[in-house]
């Protein structure tokens, strides 16, 4: 019978930030692209509607740049600090003990 370490080996670490790295580069890409085909979307339609020549679509691609990026930050932050809770539990549990 083999006992298993509580302490987890870098292996399981690199692992475990390989899969999270690649999981921010494919939600961050797609949620990209889902905001710029919005903007193109949008830029098109009001410009259809309008009857101008293009001014509306460039317009919301270039201010989708911004939102894009924005997008891309709370999503890349909110994923690397859910991965920080679930490696470090003990943590949060230490820091509410200091609170009361």
């Amino acid at each position: 019978m083999r006992i298993v370490s509580q302490k987890k080996q870098p292996t399981e670490y690199a692992a475990a930030y390989a899969s999270l790295v690649s999981q921010i580069g494919c939600t961050t890409s797609i949620a990209s692209i889902i905001v710029i085909a919005i903007a193109f979307g949008a830029g098109r339609l009001l410009d259809n509607f309008l009857g101008t020549e293009g001014i509306f679509t460039v317009l919301f691609l270039v201010g989708s740049f911004p939102v894009t990026l924005y997008v891309i930050l709370r999503i890349a932050l909110s994923t690397a600090a859910r991965a920080q809770r679930l490696t470090n539990p003990d943590r949060k549990e230490s820091e509410q003990g200091h609170e009361e």
